[in-house]
């Protein structure tokens, strides 16, 4: 399949750390003989670079003396729509024309306000950025997505209701920081591009590739 924007690889921190979005196994049929290329794939929204840049403020200010925690990568920034897990080339063709569709959706404006922790609780596994989007724009995209993925088998959707976030660190065990006393410099910005990664699992860490980008109008 052709790409419609070049690779954009990020690198995870951590040496052979497994994640949930690294690169699976090939797709193997009756008898284990391999069927081709897999891939784990998910469809984010990219946040962008001013934006970025005031997300990794707060993470150096307020996350980073934390031993506890490991920040997220830089590169690894967005605001998740759907995780697919591994798939084969055909099911990534079906989900790339599936992208098609959001081109004539329009850009919808985003305010990160707070740090919240995920589970909630005293010892969070997650440390997010809570994404509001007023408009209903966002979650409208995000509820098509689903419903198409889902009526062609290629996803799952979950139970819980959608909560835009942006993961800015993970505990690397018990984490007990306290998030409510935190007041950040609200991060605005226009959410205006959303793509279809591949996420490559390596010894060194994993790579995010995006295969395919559709812009909003």
């Amino acid at each position: 399949m052709a790409r419609d924007f070049p690779a954009r690889p990020s690198r995870r921190q951590g040496r052979g750390e497994r994640y949930a979005e690294g690169r699976g196994r090939p797709a193997r049929g009756m008898g284990g003989q391999r069927q081709g290329p897999s891939y784990r794939l998910f469809v984010a929204v990219e946040i962008p670079a001013e934006a970025i840049r005031g997300l990794v403020g707060w993470q150096h200010e307020y996350l980073a003396k934390d031993k506890a925690l490991r920040l997220t990568p830089v590169e690894q920034l967005h605001i998740t729509l759907a995780f697919l897990g591994q798939k084969d080339e055909d099911e990534l063709d079906q989900t790339s024309k599936l992208l098609d569709e959001l081109e004539s959706r329009r850009a919808f404006e985003i305010e990160a306000k707070r740090l919240v922790g995920m589970p909630r609780g005293r010892s969070p596994r997650v440390i997010a950025v809570e994404c509001m989007e007023p408009s209903g724009r966002l979650k409208a995209i995000h509820d098509e997505l689903a419903a198409g993925l889902a009526a062609k088998g290629l996803y799952k959707p979950e139970k819980r209701e959608f909560f835009p976030h942006v993961t800015v660190a993970r505990a690397r065990g018990r984490s007990h920081i306290d998030l409510t006393g935190i007041t950040p410099e609200t991060v605005k910005f226009t959410a205006v591009r959303v793509s279809l990664y591949n996420s490559i699992l390596k010894a060194s860490g994993a790579l995010h590739e995006a295969l395919k980008t559709v812009q909003l109008t």
